[in-house]
């Protein structure tokens, strides 16, 4: 059985064979994609280390630009000895001069595909099946490797793909698998490693240590994006500022704090998922063009996904602020938590003692709504659950979908979350506070949290 599996990703200019590599691997930064031709113009080597010792190389190659040529040349070379085997012709060619020169990157294609133990030969299948595609794959076989066929683009109807279907077939390539870089399924991504298996039985192992490590980053990642989302969550819900008589300025500043906090997440969602934050952010624009160009602080925004607005949004520049209750010292979020009704008022200034000196000396604390922070919850976890699904050669900008009604949707923070109102300690965003003194509790919090915001997704 083999220890090291190596792979050539081959195929045309242009058909799609690092977005593939994109996809199969999830990770938006390898390698470069355009629509101009002969983007790749080396042979790169992404390698994996899988348990067991096993590892798997996925060699990333130029586009065979001019096929029809090269099957000329390589046919001239062969002229005078017509009983050489198609491994005999490929070296003679890579020994010659031309392969230096006119077709250099025809030669680093198939020098790799010599080394390699398969190739996945991917096809633009919206493209029509010229004469330069029957000598690419005439050329291609004589390396004597084992070819999957991957037909790529396959989200549209093709009229051409019966017809590839059958050049393939007179080529000897028996295995093709219907596989989207773009819009990929997990199971066209079992097929095509099925078909793989089929062709080279001795890489069974290695594949299939392969895909339990991309099943089990999966779960990681989005493991990982609750405990990112709800770590912002209660940096926003802890946040407080207190204000006396420029509680307008105080409110603007603590909105543009909250937006940096959320860009913070979202810039993490991205990393997390191997995301190229500075094309989605420049380029594609996914969190401006999407359902990210309302502001967390825009009420029409915040009603359009079915959240209730209470009465403290509703304040002009202090949109998104809550305010403490006259004397308790606490924000009305919490009020229910620790008990600090009418009834239970002594109990709340005992212990809050320096807020309401604070509130007698004619400071307010400021907070942010519930509101606000259940509809940065619900965007964020539309975020996470777009990412979760999308492929890594997807440059569309990025759609938000609705999730199940829950409690995040009514404008109520879950208790999990509540408990966070209480200790500025927990937030970075407020001024002089080391959160690491609290670090097990903030975790502990965090956690619950995660917990809860998988129970809606």
């Amino acid at each position: 059985m083999l220890n090291e599996l190596n792979l050539a990703i081959v195929g045309h200019t242009n058909v799609g064979k690092t977005s593939l590599l994109r996809t199969l691997t999830q990770d938006s930064e390898l390698g470069k994609v355009s629509d101009k031709p002969g983007t790749t113009r080396h042979v790169e080597a992404i390698k994996f280390s899988l348990n067991q010792g096993k590892k798997i190389v996925f060699y990333d190659t130029p586009g065979l630009e001019d096929s029809i040529a090269l099957f000329d040349y390589i046919s001239r070379l062969n002229r005078d000895n017509p009983k050489q085997d198609g491994i005999d012709k490929l070296q003679q060619f890579l020994a010659s001069p031309e392969a230096k020169y006119q077709f250099e990157q025809e030669a680093k294609v198939i020098r790799q595909l010599l080394n390699s133990q398969a190739a996945i030969y991917v096809i633009d299948v919206r493209e029509p099946i010229l004469a330069k595609y029957h000598d690419e794959l005439a050329v291609l076989t004589y390396s004597d490797k084992p070819i999957l066929a991957v037909l790529n683009f396959t989200a549209s109807d093709s009229p051409y793909e019966e017809g590839w279907k059958q050049l393939l077939s007179r080529v000897g390539v028996h295995i093709t698998v219907r596989f989207d870089a773009v819009f990929p399924s997990l199971e066209g991504e079992e097929r095509l490693y099925s078909g793989l298996s089929l062709l080279l039985e001795s890489a069974n192992v290695v594949l299939s240590l392969w895909q339990e490590r991309i099943n089990q980053q999966r779960l990681t990642r989005q493991q990982t994006a609750k405990l990112i989302i709800a770590e912002a969550l209660i940096d926003v819900a802890a946040y407080s500022e207190k204000a006396k008589d420029d509680i307008t300025s105080i409110a603007k500043i603590m909105q543009n704090k909250v937006r940096q906090r959320e860009h913070k997440a979202i810039n993490d969602l991205l990393k997390l998922y191997r995301f190229n934050i500075a094309y989605e952010t420049n380029e594609n624009l996914p969190l401006v063009e999407g359902r990210f160009s309302n502001d967390l602080f825009n009420l029409e925004a915040i009603k359009l996904v079915g959240i209730s607005v209470g009465k403290g949004m509703i304040s002009g520049a202090t949109i998104g602020a809550s305010f403490d209750l006259a004397l308790g010292g606490i924000t009305l979020g919490s009020a229910a938590l620790i008990g600090a009704t009418v009834g239970g008022l002594a109990q709340a200034i005992k212990h809050y003692g320096s807020k309401i000196k604070n509130h007698f000396a004619g400071y307010t604390k400021m907070s942010i709504d519930d509101a606000v922070i259940c509809y940065l919850s619900i965007r964020l976890m539309q975020l996470n659950a777009s990412l979760a699904t999308r492929a890594h050669a997807d440059k569309r900008p990025i759609v938000l979908e609705k999730l199940n009604e829950s409690a995040w949707k009514k404008g109520k923070l879950p208790r999990s979350l509540q408990v966070s109102r209480i200790h500025q300690e927990w937030s970075s965003l407020n001024k002089k506070i080391k959160i690491g003194s609290y670090s097990e509790q903030r975790q502990e919090v965090i956690d619950n949290v995660a917990n809860e915001l998988q129970s809606v997704n």
